[in-house]
């Protein structure tokens, strides 16, 4: 899930990074690359530098759903039908990789969902959680897999600023609020890396995701340490050091750290399951590649990640076919290739590509509304992926942002089952949503996905 404030505070302009690792930082990174996590029986592991599933190649494009659990809802009039619906269609393209929210935060912030899989510190929604059972009970019917992130660095979800709430009492800089200048993402962003210092923090965050590691699922039985449809236990949706400032600099080992001790803890407990950090990539590393490889160099990390914004990070003012456009697809290829690089050569570990989207033409809600530019742009990125998995190279799988299915923005209260179209609540419902009638996509979707099939065997 992407910082979805980023429409509204203003990025440092990306420059070209000539990757200035020094010498040592390669060394450091290839002796702590990834260890073999081969798959065995239906777990999704890594090899060589591979996804692999059933000793075969695992290649995909997948997508973002994250409000499944929401859906699941066994008290949502409708929820659970829709969802059913949903996966189906999704089957029907080619989708065997979905991101999942599996942990959220009650919070008292604007932006934020108004309801937590977490009411408070230690009191859990049971019903919400019985929601993401029904979820991967149904997706390990369709053979489809999860990638489970657990909290978020942004509002919109709780996240860790809500951590730090709950530990310190404190109030939380609501940036969604009209009252707040727009400097103040600056002190939400430095609220919420607090998070990663402070101990009490950690062990509630600890708390939660051991009990989902050793959660027996309502529907099937399957405890979810040993449950093949989880794919991936995700630290959190964009996790960063802090703010884009240079002072951050020297937050780095602490995040690093926290990084490399969780991924840790949760491999003691589940040896099953693959562990990522949900990192934008670069962009989220104070603009550094020697930052993401730092955070992301620990063997406890089996793969990494990279998100990719034209509208949000200023790229491309309007989406739509045009000089401005070709422009930023350009620069977006380069920047994934930039992590490509570092993911083959320097850290030895998958890639996926599990965060990115574009507005329909002209930026339109509506599904009746084109989708040329939008429809442009996941070529390309699913081109990408298939070029690098043709090549041996570490891209090897994309989560385009955001299902939207059969929801409608505008149709019921955002929260109902006909309301959620997958953008989060501080953002225009059906934003980056792509929907059921959305023809010309989902065929692109489909073609790619039997594409990658046919690379992997």
């Amino acid at each position: 899930m992407i910082h979805k404030h980023t429409s509204r505070r203003t990025f440092l302009k990306t420059t070209a990074l000539a990757l200035p690792l020094v010498a040592a930082g390669y060394a450091s990174a290839q002796t702590n690359s990834a260890r073999p996590r081969r798959s065995a029986g239906d777990f999704v592991g890594v090899r060589n530098g591979r996804f692999e599933w059933r000793d075969r190649p695992y290649f995909y494009v997948g997508t973002n759903l994250w409000y499944g659990c929401y859906l699941g809802d066994p008290a949502l009039a409708g929820g659970r039908q829709r969802l059913v619906r949903e996966l189906d269609r999704l089957q029907r393209i080619g989708v065997t990789n979905i991101r999942l929210l599996a942990g959220s935060e009650t919070s008292p912030l604007a932006g934020s969902i108004p309801r937590g899989t977490k009411r408070g510190a230690r009191d859990w929604d049971e019903d919400l959680l019985r929601g993401l059972d029904f979820c991967l009970a149904e997706m390990a019917k369709r053979k489809m897999r999860g990638i489970l992130f657990v909290s978020n660095y942004w509002q919109w979800s709780g996240g860790f600023a809500q951590y730090v709430r709950w530990v310190t009492g404190e109030t939380i800089p609501d940036p969604d609020r009209p009252v707040m200048a727009r400097g103040d993402w600056h002190a939400f962003m430095q609220f919420s890396a607090r998070f990663y210092t402070l101990p009490a923090a950690s062990e509630l965050y600890r708390a939660y995701v051991s009990q989902l590691i050793q959660r027996r699922n309502t529907v099937n039985g399957q405890i979810y340490r040993h449950d093949p449809a989880i794919m991936t236990w995700e630290l959190a949706n964009e996790p960063r050091p802090g703010t884009d400032d240079a002072k951050t600099v020297d937050d780095v080992p602490i995040f690093a750290k926290w990084v490399d001790q969780t991924a840790r803890f949760i491999h003691d407990q589940d040896p099953n399951h693959l562990v990522c950090t949900g990192s934008e990539g670069i962009w989220g590393s104070l603009k550094k590649p020697e930052v993401f490889v730092e955070v992301h160099k620990t063997p406890a990390i089996d793969y990494v990640t990279v998100h990719m914004w034209l509208k949000n990070w200023g790229w491309l003012k309007d989406p739509q076919l045009s000089p401005e456009y070709e422009s930023a697809a350009a620069r977006a290829k380069d920047h994934v290739e930039q992590h490509t690089v570092l993911a083959t050569d320097t850290l030895h570990k998958p890639l996926v590509l599990e965060e990115f989207g574009l507005p329909r033409d002209h930026e339109k809600y509506e599904p009746e509304t084109p989708t040329a530019a939008r429809d442009d742009y996941y070529g390309r990125m699913f081109q990408q992926v298939a070029d690098s998995c043709k090549a041996g190279r570490a891209l090897q799988g994309a989560n385009f942002w955001t299902w939207g299915g059969e929801g409608r923005p505008g149709v019921g209260k955002p929260d109902s089952a006909t309301g959620l179209t997958g953008d989060p609540p501080c953002e225009p419902q059906g934003l980056n949503s792509v929907f059921d009638t959305d023809k010309s996509t989902l065929a692109m979707i489909s073609q790619a996905n039997a594409k990658l099939g046919a690379l992997a065997g």
